[in-house]
């Protein structure tokens, strides 16, 4: 399967009824777990920027992640930047990126702050700019 195919597949997935699995069946949740653990690596695997990538595959991704955390660091803050990238006009982009940003690390971060403001004040270009070095200004890269 490629990108889009493992991405398709994890939102069907998410739309089985798996809380009533997780309720009713705890070894049947797990193994669908299990499976869904499997495609998200998979997916990751399959991202290639240099070859493309569909970008509403990524935002699906992206957006399916908000709703049930399957990838975790790097690989969601590459798939942020390469939707950054791919539209660099759209504000709701940088504001998710600001919520994942906050939930991951210490929102009263200086350099935070200093970059949701850029984004809060509509500075695209310059949070664009600076988008890719938030993680490492953040403290959470070695």
């Amino acid at each position: 399967m490629n990108f889009t195919e493992r991405v398709n597949k994890i939102e069907e997935m998410l739309n089985e009824d798996w809380f009533e699995m997780l309720e009713t069946n705890e070894e049947e949740y797990e193994e669908w777990r299990g499976r869904l653990e499997d495609h998200a690596e998979q997916v990751i695997t399959h991202y290639d920027q240099e070859n493309g990538v569909d970008v509403n595959s990524i935002d699906k991704l992206l957006q399916l992640n908000d709703e049930f955390p399957l990838l975790y660091g790097e690989d969601t803050v590459r798939l942020y930047i390469a939707l950054i990238e791919a539209r660099p006009e759209d504000k709701a982009v940088y504001d998710r990126y600001v919520d994942y940003l906050a939930a991951i690390s210490d929102a009263s971060h200086e350099q935070f702050l200093h970059f949701h403001t850029l984004v809060e004040a509509g500075r695209l270009e310059e949070a664009r700019q600076l988008a890719p070095h938030m993680p490492q200004r953040l403290g959470l890269e070695g």
